[in-house]
């Protein structure tokens, strides 16, 4: 048995009976110390943050904040996730604007693509919008067997579907097929097979074939996130998608316009893009 998926389940029960507000202050309190314990994940975080801010005349007692705020955001993103098992349509604290562009991208006949990123709560996002009604089917990473089916109830509850990724071509055809949205996070090459990309001022690699399915379907695609309320009062959460758009061209012109988006995102919520790996080429 999975000891981390056994740690999920147990907070699970707990968050469910503990008001919202005492599980986010324990769950940023562990947050703070796993940031001071774990070095590696801490240097992750920061070399992040310098590729953001680099040539920028900032403060370092603003990039430490950053560093917390994001151990804190993503400890407080992970209670949401958890409560997926639990919480009703109405449990929701979120506004989205932009909820239309969706509709509008549907109309087409083609299905949509959500193209987002590993910043603020993509999961949570995701199971919101399928609760309101919204056709929604996501590409998932495949983990370990039991996280991974733990992950796939918490995440298939409010009626979104998902696919794995080694199943990415069917989940596009699936899509098509039925007119639905596929949500995918574009920022990560999770099964190392991508492109290298410009990103700030380094690079990265980005999932390959991705534009090229795009622009081959004509698929819409709609850019979108979900957030933290920056002044941590109702909503929790803030929504954005963007209005729909059809590329043509070639495959690197898509990743361009892609990736120029989710540097826009990043530079507005810094400390909510959560990515704790060694992903930086240079």
């Amino acid at each position: 048995m999975n000891p981390v998926a056994v740690l999920q389940k147990l907070a699970s029960y707990i968050i469910r009976v503990v008001p919202l507000e005492v599980a986010d202050m324990i769950a940023t309190r562990f947050a703070l110390l796993f940031c001071y314990l774990s070095r590696r994940k801490r240097e992750h975080i920061q070399t992040n943050l310098r590729h953001i801010f680099a040539g920028k005349n900032i403060e370092r007692s603003k990039i430490n904040k950053y560093l917390k705020n994001t151990f804190k955001n993503y400890a407080r993103s992970m209670i949401d996730f958890l409560r997926l098992n639990y919480i009703t349509k109405d449990d929701f604290s979120v506004e989205v604007f932009g909820v239309q562009n969706i509709h509008d991208a549907l109309k087409h006949g083609r299905g949509c693509i959500m193209l987002t990123m590993h910043i603020g709560n993509w999961d949570l996002a995701g199971s919101y919008l399928a609760a309101h009604g919204v056709p929604m089917s996501a590409l998932v990473e495949e983990t370990e067997p039991e996280m991974y089916e733990l992950y796939k109830r918490h995440r298939e509850r409010t009626g979104m579907i998902t696919f794995p990724l080694s199943k990415a071509a069917y989940g596009f055809l699936h899509t098509i097929k039925n007119n639905r949205v596929l949500a995918v996070l574009g920022d990560r090459d999770i099964l190392k097979s991508g492109v290298v990309v410009s990103f700030f001022d380094g690079k990265r690699s980005i999932p390959r074939g991705l534009g090229q399915i795009i622009i081959k379907k004509r698929i819409p695609v709609v850019f979108g996130c979900m957030v933290f309320n920056p002044s941590r009062k109702e909503p929790r959460y803030f929504g954005y998608v963007d209005a729909p758009r059809f590329f043509t061209g070639t495959e690197d012109e898509f990743n361009t316009v892609m990736v120029r988006r989710f540097e826009d995102y990043i530079l507005h919520f810094p400390d909510q893009w959560m990515l704790f790996q060694p992903d930086w080429i240079c």
